[in-house]
Parts: C-alpha cells; sequence; structure tokens
C-alpha cells in the first residue's frame, strides 16, 4: 500500500494503523523504518492528516480512519493537479505557437481524439471516405449528428447501400470502379486501399471545410494519422478527394433501400 505516500511513510501508517496506538520507538520496530527516520516520517504523516499527535511523553501516535485519510489523500492529489494543469494552460496560452502543416498521430486514443475533433468543429462540410466500413460503423452516430447541421458526404467502397438510414442526413455514396484508376498504384481489399509496395493500408481520408485533411493508414498491426493543414498536400488532399467524388455514385437512402444492420 502506497497511497501516495513515500516507502517510509506507507510502511509507518500501516504499522500505526495494526498497533492503534504506539510511540516512535514502538512504531519503528512495527515497520522496521529506521528509528533516526521514524520520527520525521510520523511528523510528515501528522502534517497529512494521516496520524494524530497526542501531548504525553513519549510522544504517541494514533492512525486516523483510513477512508478519511485516504478522502484527505485524493484531495490533496486533486488540488495540485488541478494547479498543475493551470500552470501549464498559463504557459501554453504564453507561448508563441509555430504553426506546423503536418502532424503525424500514432495510437488508437489519440487518432480518435482527432477524427472526432475534427467532425465536432467542421464549420462547412465534410467528405469521409471510408475504405474500410469498420471507421464509418465507429463514426456512424457523430456523423449523422453533424449532418443535420452542415453538409456530410460519405463515400464507401463495400456495402454502401447497408448504411441508408443510418447515417442521418448524409450522403452516401458507392465507389465505382471498385478498382482504381490506372494511375494509382494499389488495390482494394477488405481491410482498405493497399498500395502498390503493400507498405501501407489506407484505411480513411477524411476532409474537413475544405481545408484540413486525415489520411489514416495502418502499417503492419498499427495505425497513424496524418493530419493535413493548408499546404500544398492539403490542396492534392482536395484533388483526390474531388476524383474519388467523381468516380463515385449516390446510394439510393429512400425507406425501402433501408436495411436494418450494416457492416
Amino acid at each position: 500500500m502506497r497511497l501516495g505516500l513515500s516507502e517510509y511513510e506507507s510502511r509507518a501508517y500501516v504499522a500505526t494503523v495494526a498497533l492503534g496506538e504506539g510511540t516512535v520507538k514502538e512504531i519503528s520496530v512495527e515497520s522496521g523504518v529506521p528509528r533516526s527516520r521514524a520520527y520525521d516520517v510520523m511528523e510528515r504523516l501528522a502534517e497529512r492528516g494521516f496520524v494524530q499527535v497526542s501531548n504525553s511523553t513519549p510522544i504517541c501516535y494514533r492512525a486516523n480512519d483510513p477512508l478519511i485519510a485516504s478522502q484527505n489523500l485524493m484531495e490533496e492529489i486533486k488540488h495540485a493537479n488541478d494547479e498543475i494543469v493551470k500552470e501549464l494552460n498559463e504557459i501554453n496560452r504564453k507561448a508563441d505557437k509555430v504553426e506546423n502543416p503536418v502532424w503525424t498521430l500514432m495510437g488508437q486514443y489519440s487518432i480518435h481524439h482527432k477524427i472526432s475533433e475534427l467532425l465536432n468543429t467542421a464549420k462547412d462540410n465534410i467528405i469521409f471516405i471510408c475504405f474500410n466500413n469498420r471507421n464509418v460503423i465507429k463514426y456512424a452516430k457523430l456523423l449523422a449528428d453533424r449532418s443535420k447541421v452542415i453538409p456530410v458526404s460519405v463515400v464507401l467502397v463495400q456495402k454502401a447501400e447497408s448504411f441508408a438510414g443510418h447515417l442521418g442526413k448524409a450522403t452516401i455514396m458507392r465507389l465505382v470502379p471498385k478498382d482504381p484508376p490506372g494511375e494509382w498504384e494499389g488495390e482494394m481489399t477488405d481491410q482498405g486501399f493497399v498500395t502498390g509496395d503493400s507498405s501501407y493500408c489506407i484505411e480513411l481520408l477524411l476532409l474537413v471545410d475544405n481545408e484540413s485533411t486525415l489520411v489514416l493508414t495502418k502499417e503492419e498491426d498499427a495505425h497513424r494519422a496524418i493530419v493535413i493543414t493548408g499546404t500544398v498536400m492539403s490542396l492534392l488532399s482536395r484533388e483526390t478527394a474531388k476524383i474519388i467524388l467523381g468516380l463515385s455514385e449516390e446510394v439510393d437512402a429512400s425507406p425501402n433501400n433501408t436495411k436494418k444492420n450494416f457492416g
């Protein structure tokens, strides 16, 4: 048991709980904390609300209720954390911002957070080109919600019809033909668009407000997201999106074509 305490503090507190009440000598013996360190350790525990101190001679220490002690510690940790966050936010606010047009994200949490952020903050339009249906399933609710506010286009390679009625007011499109144009080196698979050298599997191309682009790829067993804003690369991404939209046809989203399940 550490509870955010040092090794000696933790051992001394456990010993005091076991004894109920004890002198520095007794606590030292019970805990194995050196006698020369025990007094300072117990004083720190008293300052943090873990033990009470008697006015007797020799001084005795009594453990406070463990639940109360742990609650005090949690409040102390929360206060310290709030102060750290406040200071870091202030430093971040004052820092000179250098706009880097290209960022790479690794890890599921970071990638999911960024995709959600781009979708949530879009102001004009969203183009969601999905080569792997798992991604559109994952963000279906968010896409449906955003489609109530701004135009949303979702391009799918497989089973596009099965998403009719599940993405709100989004325009659902099917990429036709399934095979990529000759100038694109690679092939469509169930997992995504695999590049010609098989180094990358592109699962998603997300274009927001014609300004920000996110390309989600899978390399071996790890995912990587490249975020591009306001560069020539962003222009190329827009042109790529236009080409894909031009090769796509809108899916009939009428009730008669809506399926109960998708994926």
